[in-house]
């Protein structure tokens, strides 16, 4: 089972996109809810890192900083589909935007309320189909330990995550089989994350790192 390292960047500004070239992990996640407008975004300068870079716009109601318009998020990434370029995008927004999600991340973030293992089941028999992956964060609350490894057991297209809790756990699910692992660049994307470089080195010693993407 391969698990691949995503390194979070928080773009602020075009020019944060540039240190894509000096990340070494396998993906690097561009936040791009980190802007005001994806108006600021060419293609042309995503392009050039399109084997290695995952386009996020999260919603500020599943962990998103800034209130992106939701016209334009659709927009923006159904062009970014045309080139290719691959994205996470959450279950919630596919339900009222129509956006190609075959071969991309789709993704479900639990903050507030704590779901059954039946009610992401359901979701996750849906957009584990011809998707890269199907990502669950939930809350470090209650059962979720449990939740989190029988969901890994539905497909090795499966990523989980908690959040607020130890983030030696982000490990421990990855050697349970999560698909992706994330870890920040230069400061916390969410609650419960280490950075990358600790994440390839811990990974390293325990001789569970994947080759990287080319």
């Amino acid at each position: 089972m391969k698990t691949f390292i995503v390194a979070s960047l928080p773009v602020k500004s075009p020019k944060d996109i540039d240190k894509v070239k000096d990340i070494d992990s396998d993906f690097v996640e561009l936040r791009l809810d980190y802007l005001n407008s994806l108006q600021q975004i060419s293609i042309r300068t995503l392009l050039k890192f399109k084997r290695k870079i995952i386009v996020t716009v999260r919603d500020v109601n599943e962990g998103g900083v800034n209130l992106i318009d939701r016209e334009e998020k659709r927009n923006f990434l159904v062009n970014l589909h045309k080139y290719g370029i691959l994205y996470d995008v959450e279950a919630s927004f596919l339900k009222k935007y129509p956006v190609p999600y075959k071969g991309k991340i789709v993704s479900v973030h639990y903050l507030s309320n704590f779901p059954s293992f039946f009610e992401v089941k359901k979701l996750a028999d849906k957009f584990t189909r011809g998707t890269f992956a199907f990502k669950v964060v939930v809350n470090g609350v209650g059962n979720y330990r449990q939740l989190l490894i029988s969901l890994l057991s539905i497909s090795s297209k499966v990523v989980v995550m908690p959040i607020n809790t130890n983030p030696v756990e982000r490990i421990a699910f990855a050697i349970f089989g999560s698909k992706l692992v994330y870890g920040y660049v230069e400061t916390p994307t969410a609650p419960g994350q280490m950075s990358y470089t600790q994440l390839k080195r811990i990974m390293k010693e325990l001789n569970f790192l994947n080759t990287k993407v080319k």
